[in-house]
């Protein structure tokens, strides 16, 4: 290969006749050569998702497909419960040959272009502390760092979770406690009857049943319902899934929709009883019964404005459902 400029390339929105090469990009570069799930993975999260498809840009070399850019699409309810458009910055890729021509940057702005003519309203992230200052020079801000909570099972569980400081595994331990949450959210009437205890104020993903039959539907993450009285959704209950982090087992609470918070502690008391995981986490900015703070940890959200201005760092009020895997 000769010597390349940005000159050279053509930027352009995706499609799907781009997938054969984009997809191994993507593997190459966030790290996903062998893994079995994640083609599937892309799909459900990119072409399933009740919020619409995600658009995204590429960056053309020869026709060949050199850089990449996604944005999630995703719904907010304001303080008012008025319907708010946003995507989240995801994933994104360039070929190592090509890095240094500013593609990245590019094709970010040139989503965040587009996007902003065609009336989507924010655009937001939680990104690496790598990644963060680039961000920040394309007129994202940090809002603030989305804190942790934690409950351990016990002394040991204590010690192991204190020793587990490494990333966890992105895909889930399979568990019998509770019930298979992606078959009991596909019948509606559940999900109805569980979002009656869902968020009603602040700045929150707009929950509904289809939008929590698709979050808990993708079958390598094993996503369990916990209810606070079998049989009856209506009492409430939470989402969760067992990973490996380390040496330990974690308990990702996605989602406590429970009518108060006794109920909701003594739901993840059960939980971890009933799973032997050695500790519960989840996000204190939403609701997060029975989990204590976890000082200076969680990661940090940015925001970007498009058509509309995002809202104050308080207002913010966002489970762990909303932010892991994306």
């Amino acid at each position: 290969m000769g010597r390349v400029s940005a000159g050279d390339l053509v930027v352009r929105r995706a499609e799907p006749v781009d997938d054969p090469q984009v997809i191994p990009l993507l593997r190459a570069a966030l790290g996903k050569p062998d893994d079995p799930h994640y083609e599937a993975f892309l799909d459900w999260k990119h072409r399933q998702n009740p919020f619409g498809g995600s658009p995204a840009w590429v960056a053309l070399h020869d026709d060949q497909v050199v850089g990449y850019r996604t944005f999630l699409r995703w719904r907010f309810l304001d303080d008012g419960g008025r319907p708010v458009t946003a995507v989240r910055a995801v994933d994104t890729a360039t070929l190592p040959d090509y890095q240094g021509l500013g593609i990245f940057r590019t094709l970010t702005l040139r989503g965040v272009a587009d996007l902003t003519l065609a009336g989507d309203g924010i655009v937001y992230n939680t990104p690496n502390d790598k990644s963060r200052p680039g961000y920040l020079k394309m007129g994202w801000g940090v809002v603030r760092r989305l804190p942790v909570g934690v409950l351990p099972a016990g002394p040991r569980a204590l010690l192991r979770m204190a020793s587990s400081r490494v990333a966890s595994s992105i895909w889930s331990d399979p568990c019998d406690v509770g019930l298979d949450a992606a078959a009991a959210l596909a019948d509606s009437s559940v999900a109805r009857a569980l979002l009656v205890h869902a968020p009603a104020k602040g700045f929150r993903t707009d929950r509904t049943p289809e939008y929590l039959a698709w979050r808990t539907s993708f079958v390598p993450l094993h996503y369990r319902l916990l209810l606070a009285r079998e049989g009856d959704p209506g009492q409430g209950g939470i989402i969760f899934r067992l990973r490996n982090r380390g040496a330990s087992t974690e308990a990702a609470v996605i989602e406590q929709l429970v009518p108060d918070r006794l109920t909701g502690a003594r739901l993840i008391a059960r939980m971890l009883k009933a799973t032997g995981a050695d500790y519960a986490i989840g996000l204190r900015t939403g609701p997060s019964a029975g989990l204590v703070p976890l000082p200076g940890q969680g990661p940090q959200l940015t925001t970007r404005p498009l058509a509309a201005s995002p809202p104050p760092a308080a207002s913010w009020t966002l489970t762990l459902g909303d932010i892991e895997l994306f």
